[in-house]
């Protein structure tokens, strides 16, 4: 397999090799995590799921995430390291290198361990796997809102974690509440996950970016639990913290991200272009 940046296979020297699958790892893996990859690689010959879970075996120090590509094009463009017509990578391709890059750059986010792939007899890649630091101890924003019971402790957390992204030029265009992992004992240390629809470069049309980014956290279950005016005015008031944001632009698509979808596709509209497409 090959990356658009040769710098990702670099970082990932070590390699563990089992059946089928080859797994690329920053540093040679230990026993206990070699045997709980392996019995992970096991068990995936028999199903075609996606999995998104702790590592069996080893629930204190890994977050595991397996993808099945089921279609012919998928497996083609991963293993051979192409994009997509619109120019993005197939999620798996997409988390590795933006993950591996807002680490390096020191962001809030949980840190990469390594990832691999299991190919068919054809030589095509028909998985992929990717293998995180666990967060021990940490809660995703529902979670702790249901412990806490204080919507705007979690909305400032999470809009601090927002703004300390955009500080290392990372966009992350998926940012809900459930993106946002919350240590309980120092909630104000929240770390960023699932960065596969996120952009490493500062953005041309920062207006129309925050106005998605906060209409559609709203959007993504917090509506059930702040009143909208409420929600509005935390919003605008972080505004302040960003500088040369159009009001009139902001309040137009901050309005539709609140409740209209908008699609994967459509948010790399937003963040190249500058426009919104809504359904």
């Amino acid at each position: 397999m090959s990356f658009p940046d040769n710098t990702v296979l670099q970082s990932f020297p070590a390699t563990l090799n089992h059946r089928n699958a080859t797994i690329f790892t920053a540093n040679r893996t230990d026993s206990s995590a070699q045997q709980a990859i392996e019995d992970l690689i096991d068990a995936r010959l028999q199903l075609r799921d996606r999995v998104s879970a702790p590592l069996k075996g080893m629930e204190n120090d890994l977050f595991a995430k397996s993808q099945p590509l089921d279609s012919l094009r998928p497996k083609l463009r991963v293993t051979f390291g192409r994009a997509k017509r619109d120019g993005a990578f197939d999620w798996p391709v997409e988390e590795v290198i933006n993950t591996l890059g807002a680490q390096k750059r020191g962001a809030p986010v949980a840190g990469l361990y390594g990832f691999g792939y299991r190919k068919s007899a054809l030589g095509l890649i028909q998985e992929f796997f990717i293998f995180t630091e666990m967060l021990d101890g940490h809660l995703n924003g529902l979670t702790w809102l249901k412990r806490e019971r204080n919507i705007q402790n979690l909305i400032h957390v999470s809009f601090n974690l927002l703004h300390a992204l955009h500080s290392k030029d990372i966009v992350h265009m998926d940012f809900w509440a459930n993106n946002v992992m919350i240590d309980p004992q120092q909630p104000t240390r929240a770390k960023a996950i699932d960065l596969e629809n996120c952009f490493l470069t500062p953005t041309d049309h920062l207006t129309e970016v925050l106005a998605f980014q906060f209409g559609f956290y709203y959007r993504r279950e917090i509506f059930r639990f702040v009143i909208e005016h409420d929600y509005d005015r935390l919003v605008f008031e972080e505004l302040g913290k960003y500088d040369g944001i159009d009001r009139r632009r902001f309040d137009e698509i901050y309005a539709l991200s609140k409740h209209e979808n908008i699609s994967r596709r459509a948010r790399r509209e937003i963040f190249h272009k500058g426009t919104v497409v809504t359904g």
